[in-house]
């Protein structure tokens, strides 16, 4: 079972960077005036969400579950894992917002400005630091 909990860390690692850098690239897609600029951020946010991020997520996903399942009989009393899984689901809804937010950058109708995208880019962060506080104290 060590090795998925190897692969977890891997992928939650990978699709962490790749949230963390996502709202990176729109902070410089916002102030992009030329075309090829904007469609040079365009291709490479499709890039890194086609080839990084949705791969990441998933790998993170069915290995979670994984050893869910394989621990469950340990987890099943520790509220510290109910805590974590919310949280993930928190940078799962901000992986979906990013989605989002790419598709306005497509359509050419970005809602904000860089300095909102700026702000955005530590919310990753912050939940990184929470769900890794959480896998190692346990605290509940």
């Amino acid at each position: 079972m060590l090795f998925f909990k190897f692969l977890h860390i891997i992928f939650f690692v990978s699709w962490m960077s790749g949230l963390l850098y996502l709202p990176r690239l729109f902070v410089y897609h916002s102030i992009s005036f030329d075309e090829i600029s904007y469609n040079r951020f365009l291709l490479m946010e499709k890039k890194l969400i086609i080839y990084i991020i949705i791969p990441s997520f998933f790998l993170t996903i069915f290995s979670g579950f994984s050893l869910l399942y394989y621990f469950w009989f340990l987890y099943k009393n520790f509220f510290w894992i109910y805590i974590k899984i919310f949280f993930v689901f928190l940078l799962f809804l901000f992986n979906i917002f990013c989605f989002f937010l790419f598709f306005k950058f497509k359509n050419k109708m970005n809602l904000y400005k860089n300095k909102f995208y700026r702000i955005f880019n530590e919310f990753p962060f912050i939940l990184f630091i929470i769900i890794v506080f959480l896998v190692i104290f346990k605290p509940f």
